[in-house]
């Protein structure tokens, strides 16, 4: 799972940029350069593995993101 280091670093409005290593129903297991992150998938849309997406970090303290879309827009995640 992700380090502290990288959790630490993380800041409100950053947009990171993933790969899906898997899928658990409700949940993405999203790998940012060898962190992975378990992110918890609220859109109703569906994800391939392997598939390259785009989070927004919107909360640090408990951490929360937005997915972002292809349309340009955010959805809300975790």
């Amino acid at each position: 799972m992700a380090s502290r280091a990288f959790l630490k670093s993380l800041k409100k409005g950053q947009i990171l940029r993933a790969t899906i290593e898997e899928i658990q129903s409700a949940q993405i297991l999203c790998n940012f350069e060898g962190e992975l992150l378990l992110v918890g998938n609220h859109t109703g849309k569906s994800f391939r593995k392997g598939e390259p997406i785009s989070l927004q970090v919107i909360h640090i303290d408990p951490l929360q993101f937005q997915i972002f879309s292809g349309s340009g827009s955010f959805q809300r995640v975790i």
